[in-house]
């Protein structure tokens, strides 16, 4: 699936409803809770309402379009077998862990 087209719905849903999701870690951590919201083009990341433990930030995360499309392609190529896809994602974008939940809701919600 086309990064773009999953970016849309995800922003898509988000604009119908705000919606929390968790984590998806790698190792045993407790996977933490964030809500989902949209604001102009951009998905808007903030403490959840509703779950715990929810995640701990000072301020909302804005992501951009731009980072969610890189933390996608890096995502597909750890898919594929290269192990250096998550780590250059982790290098580039505080919004990796996030951007990595979105892709796996939205993979099992069938928004692809």
């Amino acid at each position: 699936m086309n990064a773009l087209i999953l970016w849309e719905k995800l922003r898509e849903e988000a604009s119908l409803s705000e919606f929390e999701i968790h984590t998806v870690p790698q190792n045993k951590s407790i996977p933490l809770w964030f809500l989902v919201d949209v604001s102009d083009k951009h998905l808007v990341i903030k403490k959840a309402k509703n779950h715990t433990p929810s995640i701990k930030i000072s301020m909302d995360r804005v992501i951009t379009y731009k980072d969610f499309e890189f933390v996608y392609r890096c995502n597909e190529r750890w898919l594929k077998g290269d192990p250096s896809g998550r780590q250059e994602a982790v290098k580039k974008s505080q919004n990796t862990a996030y951007i990595y939940a979105l892709i796996a809701e939205a993979s099992k919600q069938k928004v692809l």
